[in-house]
């Protein structure tokens, strides 16, 4: 199945919210533009990177080393990068700001800076994480064309109940956020072994294909997705699908000791190319 055609709806309950902390710490951002690009739309990429450096310091979230690789290995990096960074948010929420304040500076020649800063009012999800509590997660490529296969391997330290969302940074609304597993053909989350989706024998029913989004026809010609790989000690009954934003209230509702996130950024290339 291409995966953009979500799979089959599974039965849901009411999760019931955790408690959480909060904090109030000071963020600053800034982003350098040139001409061609409009100042709103200069502000509203430091007002990003400002708020996910507010929940950076309170949850401690980074953009790894690999994804940081990965983004600067592609032809336009720029919008990788801010998906990543977008992504730094999960897990944190910000629920106030005060002293808000965005400045726009002349730089060298015609290049200009818009500085963003202010304190934010972030809570995340009480506990710490769990060491002992994680999982390897790989795929079978970095790179994939337009209709190839997809495979997701995934190593538990521990018996562990885990779901795999897909996140699609250029879509809106509740089509960003996806579940791939468990579905109608893989339909057990609990798992004490290393496994693969799709699994041996779920691989004679159905297949993960990626492809390159038709709205984005005649655009970029490679673009980045993201697999979420969310384990946590009991279950938990996810939607299949979610906007960015419900997806992130809902993960912070999780205690950071009963669950571990692992995210695993991967490239489409437009066919053609």
């Amino acid at each position: 199945m291409a995966m953009r055609k979500r799979v089959s709806l599974l039965a849901t309950f009411v999760l019931l919210a955790s408690p959480v902390s909060a904090e109030w710490v000071s963020a600053s951002a800034y982003y350098m533009f040139p001409p061609s690009v409009p100042e709103e739309e200069a502000c509203r990429q430091a007002d990003s990177r400002a708020r996910a450096d507010a929940v950076r310091r309170v949850s401690g979230e980074t953009l790894s080393s690999e994804e940081a690789l990965r983004c600067s290995e592609q032809g336009d990096e720029t919008e990788c990068a801010r998906n990543s960074t977008t992504w730094t948010m999960v897990g944190g929420l910000i629920r106030g700001t005060r002293g808000y304040r965005a400045e726009t500076t002349i730089e060298a020649g015609a290049i200009r800076k818009c500085l963003v800063s202010f304190e934010a009012d972030v809570f995340v999800a009480e506990g710490r994480p769990d060491p002992n509590f994680d999982a390897g997660v790989s795929l079978n490529g970095l790179v994939f064309r337009d209709g190839e296969k997809l495979v997701v391997s995934v190593t538990p330290s521990q018996p562990m109940h885990v779901q795999i969302f897909q996140w699609l940074p250029y879509e809106a609304g509740d089509a960003q956020i996806g579940r791939v597993f468990p579905n109608a053909f893989d339909s057990v989350d609990r798992v004490t072994k290393a496994f693969t989706v799709p699994s041996e024998a779920g691989s004679k029913r159905y297949e993960l294909k990626v492809s390159y989004p038709t709205n984005r026809r005649g655009g970029r010609a490679m673009i980045d997705e993201y697999l979420m790989v969310v384990a946590t000690k009991r279950p938990v009954a996810f939607r299949d699908v979610y906007s960015l934003d419900d997806f992130n209230r809902v993960i912070a509702e999780i205690p950071q000791d009963e669950r571990r996130l692992l995210r695993r950024l991967y490239n489409v290339v437009r066919g053609g190319e």
